[in-house]
């Protein structure tokens, strides 16, 4: 840890941290709106995160913008007694199992492969009645004047 950080808190869930969240705005006698300016967030959204009864919940885009406004960061560390009674209460893995990532290149050609694949399975999956209105809704659109 640098010297120039402090442990403001812990938290295992989601209370907890908007516990910690509540604190740290109150630490530093945070007005509301001007630092929803300074966040980047609309105006008021910190009472709607941090508020009595929340409205909306501090989640992926919104995480970001007040923790750093707030100049807090986040930081996992392993509870090792956690670690050895879930490793002890649940076998690992099969490797085998385990999938390797895609080996899918997306190009143009690609694209146009499975394109046709898609058009084959729409028109195999179809009635005659179907393919005829189709066929007439084309002739129509082709012919029609400007």
């Amino acid at each position: 840890m640098a010297d120039d950080e402090r442990i403001v808190g812990e938290f295992t869930d989601y209370d907890e941290m908007l516990t910690l969240v509540r604190g740290r705005v109150a630490e530093l006698q945070v007005n509301g709106e001007r630092f929803d300016e300074y966040a980047g967030l609309p105006k008021g959204y910190l009472s709607k995160l941090i508020g009595v009864k929340p409205t909306r919940r501090i989640a992926m885009t919104s995480m970001g913008p007040v923790f750093g406004a707030l100049g807090l960061k986040a930081r996992f560390v392993e509870n090792r007694k956690a670690t050895e009674r879930l490793l002890n209460s649940v076998p690992p893995r099969n490797q085998s199992y385990v999938r390797a990532a895609p080996s899918i290149i997306l190009t143009v050609r690609f694209f146009k492969r499975i394109g046709r694949m898609g058009a084959q399975a729409r028109i195999d999956n179809s009635t005659t009645e179907q393919r005829r209105e189709w066929a007439r809704n084309a002739a129509l659109t082709r012919w029609r004047k400007p």
